[in-house]
């Protein structure tokens, strides 16, 4: 199904070499390679889900038409693409601290800043005979059904279907509960330390485009604040606010996000219970009971987001 990588690799020159393999977390395989005595990056799909092309168009997209510092892309192949090498990426810290919250903050604000206006709807922004398209959605709601049902196709083999139908059918009979989010902007879907190395002050250098959506400013935000900032006893609520502070020092956040936040806690679980099972970081025993822990999740949440729309 999947070609060897030494074959994806040779197609660019007779000098190309696999250096060694970098991560192997499904989707996709990350290796570093030398292209004519150049180090770079190849990220390349290992799974039916995988989506690298896509994701090679949203870097370059980001590298050539917005002020948000990522490496250069050097190539994007059918399913792969090639990134100049950075020794901060590869060996990040994993420290989530207020310095690198507000520093992330900046970097996200720049993206989003830099592509409002730039896109006509929300959804999933796709490679298209070499440029980067989008199919729009008018509402943010409608783009939400479509992903959630993206994620149900996953899920329902898995045994997760009713979670994702649930939800789905939540937005379905509610579509105006994100009136008022804001202008579509590109998102990248997953700042962490992995993704967003600070490099010095507030400037970071950003990878992985893997969840990369064009959605309203809060998804972003969400995104990060809820698995990586809520989620862990390691950190505190400095780093909330140093990561909003570095966000709105560029711009600033539509009216009624947090009182949205609810809705995004739904959205995030079924995108999560998909990643637990596709990547399979957990060991299967723990991993189903984590998966057992989100769906009571979701549906705690459905009947407080219901309390408040009914």
């Amino acid at each position: 199904m999947f070609e060897p990588i030494e074959d994806t690799v040779a197609q660019y020159g007779s000098e190309n070499s696999v250096i060694r393999q970098l991560h192997d977390v499904p989707p996709y395989r990350v290796y570093e390679i030398r292209l004519d005595n150049r180090r770079a990056v190849l990220k390349i799909d290992d799974h039916q889900r995988a989506h690298a092309a896509d994701e090679g168009r949203v870097h370059e997209y980001v590298a050539t038409d917005t002020s948000a510092p990522v490496p250069e892309v050097i190539a994007v192949g059918t399913d792969h693409y090639i990134t100049a090498w950075h020794d901060e990426i590869a060996c990040p810290s994993t420290q989530v601290d207020p310095q690198w919250a507000h520093a992330a903050g900046v970097w996200m604000g720049t993206l989003h800043d830099d592509t409002v206006g730039a896109f006509d709807g929300f959804g999933q922004p796709r490679n298209s005979d070499g440029d980067l398209s989008l199919t729009p959605h008018e509402t943010w709601t409608d783009a939400i059904i479509e992903r959630i049902a993206h994620h149900g196709q996953y899920l329902a083999p898995k045994g997760y279907g009713d979670v994702a139908d649930a939800v789905e059918g939540f937005f379905r009979d509610h579509p105006t509960v994100f009136d008022g989010v804001g202008e579509p902007v590109l998102c990248h879907g997953d700042v962490h330390p992995e993704h967003h190395v600070r490099t010095g002050g507030d400037d970071c250098i950003a990878i992985d485009f893997e969840h990369a959506f064009v959605a309203p400013a809060e998804y972003d935000y969400w995104r990060t604040v809820m698995p990586y900032f809520e989620a862990s006893d390691d950190v505190d609520e400095t780093v909330t606010q140093a990561f909003q502070d570095g966000y709105e020092s560029v711009r600033s956040f539509p009216g009624g996000y947090e009182e949205r936040r609810p809705l995004y806690r739904l959205i995030n679980w079924v995108a999560f219970l998909e990643s637990l099972h596709l990547q399979k970081t957990v060991e299967k025993n723990k991993r189903m009971k984590m998966g057992e822990w989100m769906r009571e999740r979701v549906y705690e949440t459905l009947a407080e987001v219901r309390e408040t729309v009914e």
